[in-house]
Parts: C-alpha cells; structure tokens; sequence
C-alpha cells in the first residue's frame, strides 16, 4: 500500500529507535529523493522586525540550513519550529486579506513536505520506505528544487521569463498534487496501478503525470513565485 501524502508529513512522530542506519530510494522515483546541502556554512539573517512576507521568504530559504543541522536533530525539532513559524506568518496574510484560506493551506502543505523531505533525506534515519507508487518524495523534491531555482533568478536581477515560466510550471504541477484530497490521491495510485497492469507499461514519473490546476492551486503557486522572487 502507497504511504498517503498527508501520512507522509505525519511521520515527523515516527519512532526513530525502530529504524536502521541506512538509505534507499523508491524504486519509482524519477529524482534524487536525498536532498544535498551546500558545503559552505549557512548564515542566517535575523527575523527581528521582519514583515510576515519577509520571514515566510526567509523559512523557504533555509533548507541548506536544515540539511546541515538534520544529522544531529534527530526529531526534526528544528523544522517543526520552522513548520508552526510558517503558518503564523501565513495566518498574519490571511488576516490582512493578501492571501486566501484554501490557498494558503496548500502553501502550509507544501511546505511543511519540503522540510520533512530535507530532514528525512540528511536524519540518521531510513530513506523513504519502499512501496509499489508514492509520489510523496518526488512532490517534496520539486518544492525544493524550485525555491533554489527562484531564489537564484531573484538574485540574479534580471528575470528571464523562460527560466520563470518552467520554475512555475513545475510549482503549478506540484500544487495540483497537493490540492488532491486523500481519496483522490487513493483512487489516483488505484487506476495508475491498474492501467500499468493491464498494458504491460510502466507507471509514469511524478513528471509526466496529469494533473488538473485548481484555481486554489493557480493562487498558492503565485503566491510562491512571488514570495521567492522578492515580489509583492
């Protein structure tokens, strides 16, 4: 049975005694499911007196930090502390009126992925469990993929749209995962496994999946490209 994408955020309360020293990848996933943080040492700027924007910003782009300190946090004390600093922020938007309810829910999802995928690829812990068809690992990956990518065009100055429009792309796709409800998530890995079954194909990277975009997953992915490329 596939690990439910909900259960998979979840598991920050697993017990670690119970698992091995070891990794592993799902035999399915298309990507690298271990995040690899930068060699040099991370500094992080101060919150003090930061808009909620601007520490939402800054939680998404700490993820080298969490992967330097994942190996000696084996409870993921960090990240949850980063995980509830998130939806504070996000809540002080939603009570401004500049983000929506169902919106900023996905955002808080996403997020809360991206931290568990880091800390679970860099822990002293098991990598993902290896199961028939969970795109769990991948959808966190791209998350994270995609705010290193949108930081660097901020950084950059000059936004080239074509880098833009395949950052959002990927997002776009992401968060229509996540927009799924549980039962749909079942019924999705359901069908997959049964057509791979009777045509002999195999079953298709989180990539090449079809996804409808919601117009909850629409905002929550413009909401992202903005926050990371530093626009208002």
């Amino acid at each position: 049975m596939p690990i439910h994408r909900r259960d998979f955020m979840k598991l920050f309360g697993v017990s670690l005694a119970s698992l091995y020293l070891t990794r592993c990848v799902p035999p399915i996933t298309p990507m690298p499911t271990c995040y690899e943080p930068t060699m040099a040492p991370v500094v992080t700027p101060p919150m003090t007196g930061a808009t909620s924007r601007d520490r939402l910003r800054l939680y998404w782009l700490r993820f080298d930090e969490l992967a330097q300190r994942s190996p000696e946090d084996t409870e993921n004390s960090l990240g949850q502390e980063w995980i509830a600093g998130h939806r504070l922020a996000l809540n002080e938007l939603i009570a401004n009126g500049e983000l929506a309810l169902p919106a900023a829910d996905l955002v808080q999802e996403a997020y809360e992925a991206a931290v568990y995928h880091v800390w679970r690829s860099n822990a002293p812990i098991t990598c993902y469990e290896a199961v028939m068809l969970d795109y769990a690992p991948s959808s966190a990956g791209v998350l994270v993929e995609q705010s290193q990518v949108l930081d660097q065009i901020a950084a950059e100055g000059t936004i080239d749209p074509a880098t833009l429009a395949k950052a959002q792309a990927a997002l776009e796709h992401d968060l229509s995962f996540y927009a799924l409800s549980e039962a749909e998530v079942q019924t999705l890995y359901d069908q997959l496994l049964k057509d791979s079954q009777e045509t002999g194909q195999p079953i298709p990277s989180f990539e090449a999946l079809s996804l409808e975009l919601t117009p909850e997953a629409r905002e929550a992915t413009q909401f992202i490209v903005d926050l990371l490329t530093d626009r208002s």
